[in-house]
């Protein structure tokens, strides 16, 4: 199928624009002064980086394990690892010592990229499978030439990294070069970048897409390792004073904004544009945002790391009935989409449609090849108008009454007071489990407007639900209680 790098169009617009500003870092310490890279500086950086590997012994097809913190140098070893035709892994998120044992044996990785000093366990560990390390801190960190990409077949594995694991253990998601470039493509067809623009970006496949496009991106004062400690006050801060013009993120972390965003007095209104996914996005969170980004146009974007975007939702209104599901949008162009059928969902005027599982293919689908399909483990319909619903999650599939469960969670979604719910099938019907203070009369009785009556078992309330541990935003079905 060809050559290609995907690095070498990163590398072309870091060269294009050596002297520009295309990163801003925030600082360890909130009061400190963020840091601020140009094009020439990530260059210079990607060559040390490289330089090492080099000297390592790492060659084409290798695979090097990252085991950095969310930072700088984790782009920049992600880069170089990737410029010099070898395969950069990212480990799942809150991996155990037992997931790193897994993964060096799974993925037969060749180099572990470090922080700090290995332990003496961890080289002991390592030793049986003749792995290295490389600690980051002991460079040189004197520039070097820019590296040249390496050409690779566009078939090889450009990334690997990990699903959220929702529906249990995270599993090794795989993207070759032509993938990555097909993803990047649609990325820029559906998102096209616009002069100056000024992006405030919390996923990390949004931080490579700018910097393929030139796109400055300021990234949020996350406190990474504990991405549940992050304070509002702080990323509200940055977004007045960095004159942000367009935010993505993830339900949680909109949801965190919005228990600041009411105290303080100003409006958003430079944001033009704001995207979220990562999970199923409940209406009414949107119609939270609303009034304090007036300008702003909101993208719900559906996708996985396989298959990313499948679809994308500009909000123009709101969607009049939760009960159909969490509306996603029309399919994304050069994408194929069919249903695979599970069962009919009955709405309540008595009109039905087929659902199941959503299986797509095409070029930025992460297959052996763009003719496979490719099943995405969430379940939905296409309606009449063309666009796609999510009603359900592989391993709660189970229909009751011509219902799925997401159906049921983003109705009580909507109720005041509800800030976490989810709907277990069970043989019998629903088991729901629901965080807030709310009576359950109250649920019940609004459920009842929605659903037939005898589908519901018991409620439980409680302080929290189980979630994932990279969104925060995924319900753990498998560890309800």
């Amino acid at each position: 199928m060809g050559h290609l790098n995907f690095y070498a169009g990163i590398d072309n617009t870091l060269r294009m624009l050596a002297a520009t500003e295309l990163l801003i870092w925030p600082p360890a310490e909130e009061k400190n002064i963020p840091h601020r890279y140009t094009g020439q500086a990530i260059l210079d950086h990607v060559a040390n980086i490289g330089a090492a590997l080099k000297d390592q012994g790492i060659t084409n097809g290798q695979k090097v394990l990252l085991a950095l913190p969310v930072s700088f140098d984790l782009v920049g070893s992600l880069l170089a690892v990737m410029a010099i035709g070898a395969i950069p892994v990212l480990p799942p998120a809150a991996a155990s010592r037992r997931n790193w044992w897994q993964l060096l044996r799974q993925q037969q990785i060749k180099l572990i990229i470090t922080g700090q000093k290995p332990t003496i366990l961890q080289r002991w560990a390592t030793k049986l499978l003749s792995v290295r390390f490389l600690n980051i801190a002991d460079l040189n960190l004197i520039a070097t030439a820019w590296l040249v990409p390496q050409n690779v077949p566009a078939t090889q594995a450009a990334l690997i990294t990990h699903s959220s694991g929702s529906t249990g253990k995270p599993k090794f998601i795989v993207r070759s070069h032509r993938v990555l470039q097909a993803q990047h493509q649609v990325l820029k067809d559906v998102f096209p970048p616009w002069p100056g623009q000024r992006d405030f970006p919390l996923f990390p496949n949004i931080l490579l897409h700018n910097l393929s496009v030139g796109t400055l991106s300021i990234l949020p004062q996350i406190p990474w390792p504990n991405f549940t400690q992050l304070k509002p006050a702080e990323i509200i801060r940055q977004l007045l004073h960095d004159q942000v013009d367009s935010l993505t993120g993830n339900v949680y972390y909109f949801r965190q904004l919005l228990t600041y965003l009411p105290y303080q007095p100003q409006q958003f209104s430079k944001v033009k544009a704001v995207g979220i996914g990562g999970s199923p996005v409940p209406e009414n969170l949107v119609n939270a945002l609303n009034p304090f980004f007036p300008a702003a146009t909101f993208y719900i974007i559906y996708g996985s790391s396989e298959a990313e975007p499948i679809a994308v939702r500009e909000v123009a209104e709101s969607a009049a009935d939760p009960a159909q599901g969490y509306p996603a949008g029309y399919i994304c162009a050069g994408l194929e989409c069919r249903i695979e059928p599970l069962g009919k969902l009955i709405f309540q005027d008595k009109s039905t449609v087929t659902v199941g599982e959503i299986m797509v293919r095409g070029a930025h689908v992460a297959t052996a090849t763009p003719a496979d399909w490719w099943a995405s483990g969430d379940y939905g319909y296409i309606a009449a108008d063309g666009k796609l619903y999510l009603t359900g999650r592989r391993g709660n599939e189970r229909l009751h009454g011509g219902v799925q469960h997401y159906q049921i969670e983003h109705v009580l979604l909507h109720q005041p007071g509800v800030k976490q719910a989810a709907a277990r099938a069970t043989p019998t019907g629903f088991d729901l489990y629901v965080t807030g203070a709310v009576p359950e009369a109250d649920l019940r009785a609004t459920l009842g407007v929605y659903f037939p009556v005898e589908i519901f078992n018991k409620i439980y309330f409680r302080q929290e639900l189980p979630v994932d541990d990279r969104h925060h935003s995924k319900i753990r079905y498998d560890q309800l209680k």
